[in-house]
């Protein structure tokens, strides 16, 4: 057995893997959005996946559990235990869905929305932290670069759910 760190030519160079720069790009994201989240005025505690779930129900005005899940790649049993927490905090509620009775859609209380409007600048900072390291024609590519890779996956019902709450 060789005591050599090589790999195989078919393994890329960890940086050189879109894959992992995309994965590990998004867990800075996070990470920064729960430094900005610790400040000490906002008035409830808030991770950044809450933060996010709040944001999409604003952003949509009410929205089912699952579609949630769906646009932040999160399990059925994550988003029920995190709306839960949510719901618990008084910061959501739940009402029938009038399309789907299996279902139900959900909407920010006041103290949701007001958590909202102390959380949006604090998110905002944390993503401008985020791109301080690119140049304006470097951010331009790469939103370019990541808006073609995600609308060539993105079926157009999704795609058409994502720009409605775009406008």
């Amino acid at each position: 057995m060789s005591t050599t760190s090589e790999q195989p030519e078919c393994f890329p160079l960890i940086l050189d893997n879109i894959g992992f720069l995309l994965a590990k790009s998004c867990h800075v994201k996070d990470r920064l959005l729960d430094q900005h989240l610790a400040y000490p005025a906002l008035s409830e505690e808030l991770t950044s996946t809450q933060a996010k779930v709040l944001f999409q129900i604003y952003k949509f005005q009410s929205y089912r559990p699952s579609d949630i899940g769906k646009m932040l790649n999160v399990d059925k049993s994550s988003i029920t235990r995190m709306v839960d927490r949510l719901e618990k905090k008084d910061l959501i509620k739940r009402q029938p869905d009038p399309e789907d009775r299996r279902s139900f859609l959900l909407y920010l209380t006041d103290k949701g929305r007001a958590l909202v409007a102390e959380a949006m600048p604090l998110a905002m900072n944390a993503l401008d932290e985020l791109e301080q390291a690119l140049n304006e024609e470097e951010k331009a590519q790469l939103r370019h670069c990541l808006k073609k890779i995600v609308t060539s996956y993105m079926g157009e019902e999704c795609l058409a759910q994502l720009l409605k709450g775009t406008k």
